[in-house]
């Protein structure tokens, strides 16, 4: 446990270097802490924050700039925080003045959370197995061959292609979607209710085979990968100079699998950095938070280098993820 004033430095430290991205100068210090003692008092706390591994001088006479335990130290440190007014302003009219499908809304999501941070953004959908149908669409697209479009009552639109044992017509199709909608509408997409079997006996095996086509589409709809939206990439550049780096963070957001690891937490507010992240010692940040949807969960972070500035990182991601979790509540009611 630090004491008061050396944990002044450090907050002074990081915030300051969080801004320059150049070392720190006692004097820097002093002057953006407020604190009343001299340059050579923050001289020597910085060299007490060195021994315990919070702070690194990169060259003889140049000043400090904080590792990634000062980071981690600070993070776990910082007190209550607010988003800014225009930033709150921006949240405020996506989610109270834009009325859009799930889909596209968490596609709006990212590119407000990038646009209000300038970090990349990842906003990962919440599964479709609680999701209760709407209504169900289905189109033939080949003699054999059909596109079911699902629509659920939280938003979503899932589709998925299934091939028919046997030739169809569009007519045979239609009569298959009539067949099932009463059974299915209304029921959870995941929950494999059963077609009325009185119906599907009476009815001519193309039509039969349709419907049959039809539910395993909804079941393979339900279980499908998770729906991800990345914004933002295109400002890497001005954050990592190192280029090594940067190359390193893009093909990890290529990989949908490493970045829902990364971003999609077990619950609450999320703060990895550095080696925290199992990703070697990579120059990263991920500041995430989960939201609920129908009993299934969804993620919203942005990525960054550790040098990013957290307060206000951590309020967009946090004022964000609860806007999401409203809007889709108030979609479901």
């Amino acid at each position: 446990m630090l004491e008061d004033r050396r944990l002044e430095v450090l907050r002074a430290l990081v915030e300051e270097h969080i801004k320059t991205g150049e070392p720190v100068s006692s004097r820097a210090i002093v002057a953006q802490a407020g604190l009343s003692v001299s340059a050579a008092t923050v001289r020597s706390d910085l060299a007490a924050l060195e021994e315990e591994g919070l702070a690194v001088q990169p060259h003889t006479s140049a000043g400090r700039i904080p590792t990634s335990s000062a980071y981690r130290y600070y993070v776990d440190h910082l007190g209550p925080r607010r988003l800014r007014q225009n930033a709150q302003a921006k949240v405020t009219n996506l989610f109270s003045e834009v009325h859009l499908e799930l889909t596209k809304l968490l596609k709006a999501t990212s590119d407000l959370l990038t646009d209000i941070t300038d970090l990349p953004s990842v906003v990962i959908a919440p599964g479709v197995t609680h999701d209760r149908l709407r209504s169900l669409h289905t189109v033939q697209v080949g003699t054999d061959q059909i596109l079911v479009i699902a629509v659920t009552e939280g938003g979503r639109v899932v589709q998925q292609r299934g091939r028919v044992r046997v030739p169809v017509t569009p007519r045979e199709v239609e009569a298959a979607q009539g067949l099932l909608a009463e059974a299915l509408v209304g029921e959870e997409l995941g929950s494999h209710p059963e077609p009325p079997k009185e119906k599907l006996q009476a009815a001519s095996e193309p039509v039969r085979e349709t419907a049959l086509t039809i539910v395993d589409c909804l079941h393979l709809a339900s279980t499908a990968g998770t729906e991800m939206f990345v914004a933002g990439a295109a400002r890497m550049a001005n954050l990592w100079e190192d280029l090594s780096s940067m190359q390193r963070i893009l093909e990890i957001l290529e990989r949908e699998a490493e970045v829902i690891r990364l971003v999609a937490t077990a619950s609450g507010t999320s703060i990895q950095l550095g080696s925290e992240l199992n990703e070697g010692d990579l120059d990263l940040a991920v500041v995430s938070k989960t939201y609920d949807a129908s009993g299934e969960s969804g993620s919203v972070g942005v990525i960054g280098p550790m040098r990013m500035n957290y307060r206000h990182a951590i309020s967009a991601v946090e004022e964000i993820t609860r806007e999401l979790e409203e809007r889709i509540g108030q979609q479901q009611d």
